[in-house]
């Protein structure tokens, strides 16, 4: 495996995708001169391969991807799609009001997307009364990664109590209870601790050093690190995609090349990070989070839909 190695070109040029800057620079610099008029050498591309570089010189190899370009619901072999109020009928541990089903209304592919959709199609809408119903999938048990590259391209709904997200929980959960099986968010939005301008990237995670007086509770002991990112517009405008870099020193966050997260992985504090970690992505309504633990006011509109247009996952190729 070497720098002349990226991901195929048939997908690429296929959805229109751009590759970021910074995966480029190492394959540019020690290749072949470039196409003034591209400013790609021809040669840096292997169409055969699944991989890409960093600026390091470091190959990565597509180790699992969704394009959401066949069928019409989620891959089973990918994905689980995952129903009801959570497992107390609590609303997921925040008081959500939506019933997350398997109905194409609120889960399918269409038109090369994953649709994930909150609906409420007659008022008035309640909070767990079946009222409101949404959408989402996970890949525990079919797909698992520790370490590596994440990028998705993803356009969000940002309406009022909308709270679209995609996220990852340790493969021990949920033997092991939240937070203590860690929790990295790639991508949150939501209109009542934030706005519609501004994206969060998060982790949650349990300091065994501060278990006191209660274990693993707020502020002793659960620890959480959100680091945000506002747009002079409305992030709903849009897609956008989403990125994360992971090893065992630290995480970095992105969106549209832009780099707003970065927290370094203690290891004698934040194990959690040390494990494989399955994907999530969602769309929640209301809450603790989204709408401060209000109840509706008749005030939201629906539905609420996010369109996922890929995601993919790369590690370090061995050998190189």
């Amino acid at each position: 495996m070497t720098c002349s190695t990226y991901l195929k070109c048939s997908r690429l040029f296929r959805l229109g995708i751009s590759l970021p800057l910074f995966l480029l620079v190492g394959c540019l610099a020690s290749g072949p001169e470039s196409d003034s008029t591209s400013g790609l050498s021809q040669s840096s591309f292997d169409c055969e391969t699944d991989a890409l570089c960093d600026d390091t010189g470091q190959s990565y190899e597509l180790v699992f991807a969704d394009e959401f370009d066949t069928g019409t619901s989620p891959s089973p072999a990918n994905w689980t799609i995952e129903t009801g109020y959570g497992s107390n009928n609590d609303g997921w541990g925040n008081n959500e009001w939506q019933e997350y089903t398997d109905s194409p209304e609120n889960v399918r592919v269409e038109g090369g997307y994953l649709v994930l959709s909150a609906q409420c199609p007659k008022a008035p809408c309640g909070i767990r009364d079946g009222s409101i119903t949404s959408g989402k999938i996970n890949s525990r048990d079919k797909f698992s990664f520790k370490y590596g590259k994440l990028e998705a391209r993803i356009k969000p709904p940002v309406g009022k109590a909308a709270w679209p997200a995609l996220w990852a929980l340790g493969v021990n959960h949920p033997e092991v209870d939240w937070p203590r099986s860690g929790e990295i968010g790639f991508m949150e939005i939501h209109n009542f601790y934030s706005d519609e301008k501004t994206v969060q990237f998060m982790m949650h995670w349990c300091d065994e050093a501060r278990q006191a007086p209660d274990v693993c509770s707020y502020p002793d002991g659960w620890v959480h690190e959100v680091q945000s990112l506002s747009f002079p517009t409305s992030l709903g405008d849009d897609f956008h995609v989403l990125e994360a870099e992971w090893d065992e020193q630290k995480i970095v966050g992105k969106i549209d090349g832009i780099q707003y997260f970065t927290l370094a992985i203690e290891p004698g504090a934040m194990e959690e990070f040390l494990q494989e970690f399955f994907l999530i992505m969602n769309v929640a309504m209301g809450g603790k989070v989204a709408n401060g633990d209000q109840p509706p006011d008749g005030t939201e509109t629906y539905p609420q839909t996010m369109l996922v247009d890929y995601i993919r996952v790369y590690q370090r190729a061995s050998g190189t």
